[in-house]
């Protein structure tokens, strides 16, 4: 095969791509759901979110879940941007989790699931949020299968003894 017919395998048709960005932003109110549930403000959801929307118009090779996609990239860029808010901004930081323990009484599903590891966090957003099966929230976030299982059920037996079910 020709230089110029690996090259059409490689980009998408205008079909598939107009295909490929509905999907996206059809995903768009599952993801925000799933960054906010993260534990990502909502200026920051917003901000992660339309940056993974721009690359979802620029990638070359569309994936076969946009859902699962754009979550990890989003997340991958919320963050990036936190680490940086980190470095960059410590006394920020400190204000922000100093009004987090105000919170620490309040019997609440996102405060609670903000206390989790971060890990468990992305599993159960991935699983439950999203709906990605478990091989797909594997793939998505780059770990066994078994992980995935073990993570998402040490993560719902924490938030069930946390809430008192």
């Amino acid at each position: 095969m020709s230089a110029a017919g690996d090259r059409a395998e490689e980009r998408p048709n205008a079909r598939e791509r107009e295909l490929w960005l509905a999907a996206c932003e059809a995903a768009r109110t599952k993801v925000y759901r799933g960054l906010i549930a993260m534990g990502a403000s909502r200026s920051d959801a917003e901000d992660a979110l339309q940056d993974a929307l721009e690359a979802a118009v620029r990638v070359k090779s569309p994936a076969t879940k946009p859902e699962g996609w754009l979550f990890v990239v989003a997340i991958r860029g919320w963050r990036r941007h936190r680490w940086r808010a980190r470095i960059f901004h410590p006394l920020e930081v400190a204000r922000h989790a100093a009004s987090r323990s105000d919170r620490d009484g309040e019997i609440d599903m996102l405060v609670e699931l903000a206390k989790l590891p971060e890990r468990q966090r992305a599993v159960l957003v991935a699983r439950h949020v999203l709906g990605l099966s478990q091989n797909e929230t594997a793939t998505a976030l780059a770990m066994a299968p078994g992980t995935v299982g073990s993570i998402g059920h040490r993560a719902i037996r924490a938030l069930r003894e946390r809430l008192g079910e």
